[in-house]
């Protein structure tokens, strides 16, 4: 017989024969915060807008920081609704829109330094 298997090995491993020890029961501790993150309120709003709408252009502009020319990525990026679950929605929202600028064949213009 094989050292580790049978009876034996399991005594020796096991004090008394009782087997293995159960970790107490901890209270359950959700993950997730109660309160939303930050700008949650205003992305909600922006899908609601039109693309070409100026409160969405100033929306793309102000809020997200992108030029204008890649609101049609952020309105698609802001459609597929990845960034409920993320933890940085707006850093969602602005890789998503980079991909799906991307696809659509849209040259983002140079960055825009604050």
């Amino acid at each position: 017989m094989k050292p580790g298997k049978g009876s034996r090995a399991a005594a020796s491993r096991f004090a008394a024969n009782r087997g293995p020890t159960i970790p107490p029961v901890k209270d359950y501790v959700p993950g997730r915060r109660v309160q939303k993150p930050p700008f949650h309120a205003e992305i909600e709003a922006a899908s609601q807008m039109a693309q070409d709408s100026p409160e969405f252009l100033e929306f793309v502009e102000k809020i997200v920081n992108m030029p204008p020319q890649m609101a049609p990525g952020v309105m698609e990026a802001i459609r597929m609704q990845k960034w409920k679950i993320a933890p940085n929605p707006l850093a969602a929202i602005r890789t998503a829109a980079h991909q799906e600028a991307k696809r659509m064949g849209i040259e983002p213009g140079p960055a825009r330094v604050n």
